[in-house]
């Protein structure tokens, strides 16, 4: 009997052994797991962090071009109006020339015959 108790002790010292293996191996690769999500984690949140200031540069830059195609516009605009007014002027100065061209050969034609 003693030997029954003996062996069956034995028995289930070894499976005592072999169950707390599997388990310490078991934890030791949820503990991995959990390593490896969390880097994933860190990362992924450096990154994240990463592109938003990267967004943030941009828009600054996108912001930064739009002011400067606004200026370039309103340089545009100025221009254009600048250029209107200079060709208003010079019409109106082609008509003064053509009113005096009159002007002259009709005074021609006046003190020629004398």
């Amino acid at each position: 009997m003693r030997v029954v108790i003996t062996g069956f002790a034995i028995v289930l010292i070894i499976l005592s052994c072999g169950l707390a293996v599997r388990y310490n191996q078991q934890a030791t690769y949820a503990v991995e797991e959990l390593n490896k999500e969390r880097y994933q984690r860190i990362t992924s949140e450096e990154n994240l962090q990463r592109s938003g200031l990267e967004i943030g540069s941009l828009k600054a830059e996108l912001q930064r071009a739009q002011s400067k195609y606004e200026s370039a516009e309103q340089a545009l605009n100025r221009i254009k109006a600048i250029n209107e007014d200079l060709k208003q002027r010079l019409d109106k100065a082609a008509e003064i020339q053509v009113s005096l061209d009159k002007r002259i050969a009709e005074l021609q034609r006046l003190t020629s015959p004398l």
